[in-house]
């Protein structure tokens, strides 16, 4: 019997946001496939989230955790009481020292190719940890041919130590909402057609500022009507996106919300014209199939690993170009043509991305790592 050990702490966050979902799916699909394996999941989170057998979760602590070691001492000394044959870090670090063979997912390199607003101190601790846990692992899991390509410049890496294996995407929540019910959403949260819904998270990559001068051209060139709902903003940063949108004279068509209900999320995008997704950087762009396997049409960024992500199914633009994105929500407002083709081929491209491949891939993965890394 193969004893396994999986970081889960993201999975049992109080609100799992895309790499807690993520491990989730996967947790949730890898099951069935190991059933006589003995599945350790640790965390120190009490997250409300239950799990099929054999997984069995494993709440362990440490007084302060100052200096990581949670990861550092408390994760492998649970490893090591468990006997554990391989341990699974799926959120970009691992133990400097670890019991047992390591594979370790990583999801981008973020912090070391831009200024997404991390102190210099950080990205130096983030290079570090990663480097080693790079070097440690038996086995390393990138989300796309993206990240393998940034892992294998920026670290000595063999390549046969790397997989690719792409999230999938849940496609099981999409459900329609009547029309008494979006009416009640629309006074909710003070929506009105046509609308565009965009990420408005506090990171520089995410690009609000772009989106903004694109929907003031928009607003220009065709009229006054069209919102753009921003998903997501965090309330320290709702001022600066308030203040951009006075300053453009679009405040009435910017709607700030934090962060919705899985539901609800759907509802606005299955609504939508378009879901706009300009992000500077991703390591895989989850909310691009996330917004197609609702049924919305996509606009991406034509650069990192957005392209491999939307294959055919999205626009892809410039992201530093806000005339290129408004040309793309222009295209997709007054065509329903280019909407309806469009989601046709998102539907199609997500069919491609499942939770079922990507646990069956990992359990590959898995194999590897406890027969020699071969």
């Amino acid at each position: 019997m193969v004893r396994l050990g999986i970081d889960s702490r993201d999975a049992f966050a109080e609100h799992p946001r895309g790499v807690g979902k993520a491990l989730s799916e996967l947790i949730r699909h890898l099951m069935p496939l190991v059933s006589d394996w003995e599945v350790n999941l640790f965390t120190n989170r009490a997250g409300n989230i239950e799990f099929a057998a054999p997984a069995q979760t494993k709440w362990v602590d440490i007084r302060g955790d100052r200096f990581n070691a949670w990861e550092q001492i408390r994760l492998p000394l649970a490893a090591l009481t468990s006997r554990l044959d391989l341990l699974h870090c799926p959120s970009q670090t691992a133990p400097y020292f670890a019991p047992c063979p390591v594979v370790l997912t990583v999801h981008d390199l973020i912090p070391l190719r831009m200024d997404d607003g991390w102190p210099a101190g950080e990205v130096s601790r983030f290079r570090r940890d990663l480097a080693r846990s790079v070097a440690k692992a038996r086995r390393i899991i990138a989300v796309s041919e993206f990240t393998r390509h940034d892992l294998l410049s920026e670290f000595r890496v063999p390549e046969t130590k790397i997989d690719v294996i792409p999230w999938g995407v849940y496609v099981g929540r999409h459900e329609t909402v009547s029309d008494d019910e979006w009416k009640i959403l629309c006074r909710t949260y003070d929506l009105r057609s046509p609308f565009f819904v965009a990420f408005g998270g506090g990171a520089p990559r995410k690009n609000v500022s772009c989106v903004l001068k694109a929907i003031a051209l928009l607003t220009r060139a065709i009229g006054p009507d069209i919102q753009l709902v921003l998903v997501g903003v965090p309330s320290q940063g709702k001022s600066s996106v308030l203040a951009l949108s006075n300053t453009l004279g679009i405040a009435d068509n910017v709607v700030l919300l934090s962060f919705l209900p899985d539901r609800v999320l759907s509802h606005l995008l299955t609504r939508s014209e378009a879901l706009v997704y300009p992000s500077l950087y991703e390591g895989f762009g989850l909310p691009i199939l996330e917004g197609m396997a609702m049924g919305a049409p996509v606009i991406t960024s034509n650069v990192t690993s957005m392209p491999e992500t939307a294959g055919d199914a999205a626009v892809l633009i410039d992201p530093t170009s806000e005339s290129e994105i408004a040309d793309a929500m222009r295209a997709c407002y007054l065509n329903d043509l280019t909407k309806s083709e469009m989601r046709a081929r998102g539907y199609r491209r997500v069919a491609t991305f499942s939770w079922k491949k990507t646990a069956a891939a990992t359990l590959s993965t898995y194999e590897r790592a406890l027969n020699a890394g071969c």
